[in-house]
């Protein structure tokens, strides 16, 4: 029997404390990969102490501890990644080491830093932008996660096309309709007393919050009663957010309940009663699709990545135009056929999307390159 081939995992999107859609993208992809009775054995490359652990079979994880990880990928990890000798290495979020000629895979979730560079930290776009188009080019295959982000990589990033594959993100099997005993728990601990408009995310601009809420304003002007429920740490760039709701006097119809965990994602989608994610810009948009195998309708933005994942089964809009915003939420939550409708396509959608599948698609890029066919 051949011995495993080893691949140097980089798992630092796991080192952080809160995990949000890259995170929980690598976190699933790993945990599905390890599942596999196949040849590739998986070492985890990290620079610091994770905070997500590792799916068993999973070694490591391997590499000196940094506190800086851009310094970590560029001086410390060809060290580690020499003694390890892999056959190859996957780079799990458009950062790789420039000092290495190991042959590598690279996923780029969104190129959102070249696109929509006002939405960024300051900190990603000096580092990261600079790095991106360098470590692509290098790569032997750049992953995308949907077929959108992959023709935006390739017109932004100048990769030639037939380099980049798309490898979908999966919907994880804790996402799908629950009994309403099930959901006591967190009705109980995020004070969910009332019906409500949820949006799974980070407060940060791309994710269009500030339209939403106005959009939501004028819902209420109508006459509804529901809430709108933000669930998400602060990322950056948000007090515009905070002030439009207290500007607005919102406190009791627009609440931020924080970073919600991963294991209490499925009940708080399916006690929403729509989902809206007018997003400005995704390489994929996770909620969409989990929101759909909770049996929730979705409301998405007519772009992209979340065009793509959406199909036919959620209402799109423009995400600039408010007022499209505001009629797609007026639809949803005053017409039950039209929810039962959008439920029952949304269910359907969802299950076309799994991460064993991711798991298989990737192991297939694997082997090509480690029988040098890229």
């Amino acid at each position: 029997m051949t011995a495993p081939r080893i691949i140097g995992f980089d798992a630092t999107p796991l080192e952080v404390a809160y995990r949000s859609g890259v995170s929980r993208a690598v976190c699933e992809l790993l945990r599905a990969l390890a599942m596999r009775d196949d040849r590739w054995r998986y070492v985890a490359l990290a620079s610091r102490r994770l905070r997500t652990p590792l799916p068993s079979g999973v070694e490591g994880p391997y590499g000196p501890r940094l506190p800086n990880r851009f310094l970590w990928f560029q001086l410390a990890l060809p060290r580690t990644i020499a003694r390890l000798k892999p056959a190859l290495c996957h780079f799990t979020n458009s950062v790789a080491p420039l000092a290495d000629s190991t042959p590598y895979a690279l996923t780029i979730h969104d190129v959102s830093l070249f696109l929509h560079p006002a939405t960024q930290p300051r900190k990603s776009l000096f580092l990261v932008r600079t790095l991106m188009p360098v470590v692509a080019r290098r790569a032997r295959a750049v992953v995308a996660v949907s077929a959108a982000a992959r023709r935006d990589i390739i017109e932004v990033l100048r990769v030639p096309g037939d380099r980049v594959h798309v490898v979908a993100n999966g919907v994880a099997g804790e996402f799908h309709r629950m009994a309403q005993n099930a959901l006591a728990e967190t009705c109980r601990k995020y004070s969910l007393h009332r019906p409500f408009v949820l949006h799974v995310g980070n407060v940060e601009p791309r994710k269009n919050l500030e339209r939403l809420i106005r959009a939501f304003m004028e819902v209420r002007r109508g006459g509804r009663v529901e809430e709108l429920v933000l669930a998400g740490q602060l990322g950056w760039r948000y007090r515009s957010v905070l002030r439009l709701i207290e500007d607005e006097r919102l406190g009791g119809a627009v609440r931020l309940i924080g970073y919600v965990p991963d294991s209490e994602l499925p009940a708080l989608y399916n006690l929403a009663r729509v989902l809206a994610f007018p997003s400005l810009y995704e390489g994929f948009g996770l909620p969409i699709l989990e929101a759909m195998a909770c049996g929730t309708p979705v409301i998405t933005s007519n772009r992209g990545a979340m065009a793509e994942q959406a199909g036919d089964a959620a209402l799109l809009i423009d995400p600039l135009e408010v007022g499209e915003i505001t009629a797609a939420l007026e639809r949803v939550l005053g017409d039950e056929a039209l929810r039962e409708q959008l439920c029952a396509a949304g269910i359907g959608r969802a299950a076309a999307f799994s991460w064993a599948r991711s798991a298989a698609d990737m192991v297939r890029i694997y082997e090509r390159i480690g029988r040098s066919e890229f």
